[in-house]
């Protein structure tokens, strides 16, 4: 058809107008299929981009004289090398994903940021401004918590010292630069890419950000009941606030404020490398995240609706 009236199918289609964000892989060209192709795509992608960073990693370390001891427990013989490493390795879903959303579902790449088919940087600064204070609430929180629970409930944690300002200067500055990237890229996966995969079977959102949570909760390390509950309780809470907003931007900003502080806390105290993850949290963490979530949520809902951003994709020009 396509032929005979002269016009040929884009190669990228885009977004259709007034399509909330689990709604956006709902183009012309989408199949039933194509959601499980893709996440075939995703996963393979990858794993083939961890490989990549690890010898690239590998590569640049030999030339810098980091020492790699691949027969360790740990790739680098430098915590921070390691670390870094690690957090590029998870960073490199993003390309894989826009990918994915280009090559198999054939649309816009730009479409799995945000309802106007790109991150809305203003947005995610305000959304920052917001995420900032609420986690150094939250952490004030959890350290209230931690206090005045007896010895046996506090979980035992390493101790560690001041590393000094050399040190700890050099480990802000690589940081800064990987954890918001690691940070974007979970979100990237998890509320991205999943619920779009699942919102182009379903009327619903909610299917694609239970999934999409129980992705973020297998893809981190399970010690406890609790750790599992705090990451699928963000999942939903931040899933929520994806479809809400139109886009990845406040999931981002409080993912990457949180892991951030975190990263830097546990570097302050030379205890980078120290084996641990979200999926070890006690059950105060819970606590203490089933109040900042749903306040977070509520604030950003509120300033999304008073500062007119986009919810859906917007109408085109009757020209375009």
């Amino acid at each position: 058809m396509a032929a005979e009236t002269g016009t040929a199918e884009p190669r990228a289609w885009p977004a259709p107008a007034g399509a909330r964000y689990d709604q956006l892989a709902r183009v012309p060209a989408h199949r039933w299929w194509r959601p499980l192709l893709g996440t075939v795509v995703v996963a393979l992608g990858w794993l083939l981009g961890m490989i990549v960073v690890l010898l690239a990693a590998t590569v640049l370390a030999v030339s810098v004289g980091v020492p790699a001891t691949p027969e360790g427990e740990r790739w680098f013989a430098d915590p921070l090398w390691e670390v870094a490493t690690n957090l590029l390795s998870i960073a490199a879903v993003i390309p894989v994903v826009f990918l994915a959303a280009r090559l198999v579902q054939r649309r816009r790449p730009g479409t799995v940021s945000s309802v106007v088919g790109h991150l809305r940087w203003r947005w995610l600064l305000r959304c920052l401004l917001v995420a900032i204070p609420m986690m150094v609430v939250s952490l004030v929180l959890l350290a209230v918590l931690a206090t005045v629970l007896d010895g046996e409930a506090a979980p035992a944690e390493p101790t560690g010292g001041w590393v000094g300002w050399p040190r700890f200067g050099l480990s802000a500055a690589v940081l800064v630069v990987t954890v918001p990237l690691q940070a974007a890229a979970e979100e990237y996966l998890a509320r991205g890419w999943f619920i779009q995969a699942f919102g182009a079977w379903f009327r619903t959102p909610w299917p694609g950000i239970v999934a999409g949570g129980l992705v973020f909760v297998v893809l981190h390390s399970i010690s406890q009941v609790w750790g599992a509950a705090d990451l699928m309780l963000y999942a939903v809470v931040l899933g929520w606030l994806t479809v809400r907003t139109g886009g990845l931007e406040a999931g981002i900003a409080l993912h990457a404020v949180g892991n951030l502080m975190v990263f830097l806390i546990t570097a302050a105290a030379g205890l980078l490398g120290i084996d641990g993850s979200a999926g070890d949290a006690p059950w105060y963490l819970f606590l203490a995240n089933l109040v900042i979530l749903p306040l977070y949520a509520w604030i950003i809902a509120g300033m999304h609706r008073r500062t007119r951003q986009e919810r859906v994709v917007p109408a085109r020009p009757a020209a375009a």
